[in-house]
């Protein structure tokens, strides 16, 4: 009755945060600045694929320009080349159009993923639209975060197939490479062709790179050589490596990679869905940049912890959902995004060592 009461609570209270923040920030910015979102950058660069004159890593502010949006912003895309190859599909079009097309195609990988960790069809439809409810989820529509949790996700789903499921993580990895020590669960449990079908993804995607652009590799490393430094730099990342380096240097990294071996460890050694799941975060706790939308994958956990008998991990996961609230714009408070990564680990990695009690 309490764990009824304390769930029935709980949603309320989420319902009426959602209501007042995406009153107050996320609704407003999405009516006055409709066509800003980083698949921008990524519309940017597969243009970019398709005319060899076209500079691939432009200043994205005068980029931006030429498509009819003004975002005066003046770094360059952190994103590999293979980042831009899924969106070379939407580069012939409009980009208003190309926008559209990509947050349905992110909504109907938010679908399908909770579909591939178990849900109906019916319901999956039900938790994609309540998880734009969630800051981390209304923004990922405009990225490259559901296509993270949806490869993760069918590697989860296909985890008896190794082939099959190390070709997904690699689906998984190639926007931004951090989705890939989820290929470690097959790997320690020797199923070797999972190596192969991630490298099978990861040969052709990077093939057709090259097919497309001869220079795209060397334009990524030229191009990113400072500018990864200076967004690194950035005081809204909030990345957990970088916010702890920044807080205690040496003795905040070393407390910080104690916690993500501490997960990674449990992640290796446990079975099915939460040793999968100490996977999904060590990638996120890994990443150089960390904004509102990065937290996405953790979703599907996060909802499970809530779930949990445990009342201190029902509530390091309730923190974990909230704090995005308090930075619902992607780049707007470095310290609630690092804070959700810290209280999602430390429930994940509580679930995970108490596996067999709750699945």
């Amino acid at each position: 009755m309490k764990h009824k009461a304390f769930s029935i609570l709980l949603i309320i209270l989420l319902a009426v945060l959602a209501v007042v923040i995406y009153g107050r920030f996320i609704i407003p910015r999405l009516i006055q600045y409709p066509l800003i979102h980083d698949i921008a950058s990524d519309y940017v660069g597969a243009q970019a694929m398709l005319d060899p004159e076209a500079e691939l890593y432009p200043i994205l502010g005068p980029a931006f320009a030429r498509i009819g949006i003004n975002w005066p912003i003046t770094h360059r895309s952190t994103h590999p080349p293979t980042t831009y190859l899924m969106v070379v599909p939407l580069a012939r079009l409009d980009y208003p159009v190309a926008q559209a097309l990509w947050m349905a195609a992110m909504f109907a990988c938010i679908v399908v993923s909770f579909w591939a960790l178990g849900l109906s069809w019916g319901w999956s439809l039900l938790a994609g639209l309540v998880s734009l409810a969630w800051p981390p989820g209304i923004w990922s529509l405009g990225q490259l975060t559901p296509i993270w949790l949806l490869g993760l996700a069918l590697a989860y789903r296909h985890r008896e197939r190794p082939l099959l499921s190390g070709a997904w993580v690699a689906v998984a990895s190639l926007p931004k490479f951090m989705a890939a020590p989820a290929l470690l669960y097959p790997l320690w449990r020797k199923k070797w062709r999972a190596l192969i079908g991630f490298a099978a993804v990861w040969v052709a995607a990077l093939g057709l790179v090259l097919l497309l652009r001869g220079d795209a590799i060397s334009a990524y490393i030229s191009s990113n050589m400072g500018n990864s430094m200076e967004q690194i730099m950035r005081p809204d990342n909030g990345a957990l490596l970088v916010m702890a380096w920044r807080a205690a240097k040496w003795p905040g990294v070393v407390v910080v990679g104690a916690l993500i071996l501490a997960v990674l460890w449990l992640g290796v050694q446990r079975e099915r869905f939460w040793g999968w799941g100490c996977l999904v975060w060590v990638g996120i706790a890994l990443l150089p940049l960390a904004w509102t939308y990065s937290l996405f994958p953790l979703l599907p956990w996060l909802i499970k912890a809530v779930r949990s008998p445990d009342s201190t991990i029902r509530l390091l996961a309730v923190v974990a959902l909230f704090l995005p609230y308090l930075g619902p714009i992607p780049a707007m408070n470095a310290v609630a995004i690092t804070l959700s990564i810290i209280f999602s680990g430390v429930a994940i990695f509580l679930l995970s060592n108490r596996q067999g009690m709750f699945v």
